[in-house]
């Protein structure tokens, strides 16, 4: 009798335990874990697109002046490939002049008589969130609203989104910006995607042209010092070191606020944290109420990512579990050894470790033949912890390249032959 209750307990023990280790995984997490007013939230590794925590993040909804995030990758984008210039002078046409003095909106007062550098647009449309600012650069970038629009359109789908609705630079409803806005649009038209599209965009932008995170972090800026247009600009982003919700320790460095009567206050914000940055979005927070609710929503976030998980660094050639080799018949060794082409970061919850992280590898070939060079790109690797598939912000995130550690020349003939004979018997 006493056998079988002791048989009966080590059952009911090994079944907490794995329903306790299962409940640890980091997959996508659930909302109640962290209770923000916010319609949509999310959280991911900045670098990996590792999704941490999630609510409602596929849904779609206005994002207001987050918008001005994708604006400002493709102005950068222009300056790195030669087709703007940091001093370069813009002018400004009668119509986003007007935008510019719009008491109801975000501005610096813009002249169409006189000109302005595009550093002095670019810092404040990050800065104060200028949204004649930004209309101008997408002016001077593409042309014409119209066409960089069209280019916004085009960069997002080139990244795998394809549910945003994009009509300006600025992400004002289009009767707001008068002759500036896209053809054939609704009046009460305006920008929309969903959180997981604009971690998307956040990701590219940090990780692209890291140097924005020179400005976004700036607390204070003037605009055209020396002029009459000279403003004093204060950052809307009270995360902030000096601001009201600024958190210590967290190194909260950007990224961008948006708010909108119908995306409500929204915010899209990044810490750096002992070396690991997360981005996290927050949209439609306390719609009508105070505005730091998406700050002290994105607090929520960011303390549980950064309390709750660990990151788990693996370096550039580092070996994988289940994922370490290769078959290479035809070769003098018939294994090629294989590593990761690049350094990464997979998060696990406290309680695991690096030994709940497993790989399924799959391989680029069928038949991998002979010679095999170093560094060729062998197949890539999934992980998946405790036996739970990890989640990602896209599908080609989750896949890790793998590539020869070395090189394996070709076996010659009678090798070649001897293997086959054996093989028979």
């Amino acid at each position: 009798m006493l056998k079988k209750w002791k048989q009966k307990l080590i059952v009911i023990f090994s079944a907490i335990l794995m329903l306790s280790t299962l409940a640890l995984a980091p997959t996508q997490a659930n909302a109640a874990v962290t209770n923000i007013s916010a319609k949509a939230g999310l959280a991911v590794d900045a670098k990996t697109g590792q999704i941490l925590y999630s609510k409602n993040s596929s849904k779609v909804m206005p994002i207001a002046s987050m918008s001005k995030m994708l604006a400002i990758y493709i102005i950068l984008k222009s300056i790195h490939e030669g087709k703007l210039k940091w001093d370069q002078r813009v002018h400004v046409s009668a119509n986003v002049a007007k935008i510019s003095r719009n008491t109801e909106l975000t501005n610096v007062p813009l002249n169409a008589s006189r000109t302005y550098t595009v550093r002095d647009l670019y810092k404040a449309s990050l800065i104060y969130s200028a949204n004649a600012a930004v209309i101008a650069l997408g002016v001077a970038q593409a042309g014409s609203s119209e066409k960089f629009v069209n280019e916004m359109r085009a960069q997002v789908n080139a990244w795998g989104i394809t549910d945003a609705k994009l009509y300006n630079a600025a992400g004002l409803t289009e009767s707001e910006v008068g002759t500036e806005a896209y053809p054939n649009t609704a009046k009460s038209a305006e920008n929309e995607m969903s959180a997981n599209d604009v971690a998307v965009v956040a990701s590219k932008l940090v990780n692209t042209y890291p140097e924005v995170l020179n400005t976004t972090k700036e607390t204070s800026a003037w605009f055209a010092k020396g002029t009459d247009d000279a403003v004093k600009m204060t950052t809307h982003n009270e995360m902030l070191a000096g601001n009201e919700n600024y958190m210590k320790g967290y190194n909260v460095d950007g990224l961008k606020t948006g708010t909108s009567d119908k995306a409500g206050n929204c915010f899209t914000g990044t810490a750096n944290k002992n070396g690991h940055r997360v981005i996290t979005v927050v949209m439609n927070a306390n719609p009508g109420k105070k505005a730091d609710a998406r700050f002290t929503n994105t607090e929520t976030i960011m303390k549980y990512v950064y309390t709750n998980f660990t990151p788990i660094r693996y370096k550039k050639g580092e070996q994988l579990k289940q994922a370490n080799k290769f078959k290479v018949p035809e070769g003098k060794t018939t294994t090629v050894k294989a590593g990761i082409s690049q350094a990464t970061t997979i998060w696990v919850a406290n309680k695991q470790s690096k030994q709940a992280i497993s790989f399924i590898s799959n391989q680029t070939k069928k038949n991998l033949t002979a010679p095999v060079t170093k560094g060729q790109k062998l197949g890539t690797a999934t992980a998946k912890i405790a036996d739970k598939n990890v989640s990602y912000l896209q599908a080609g995130d989750a896949k890790l390249q793998l590539v020869a550690k070395k090189s394996v020349e070709k076996a010659n003939i009678f090798v070649r032959m001897w293997r086959s004979v054996v093989s028979v018997f």
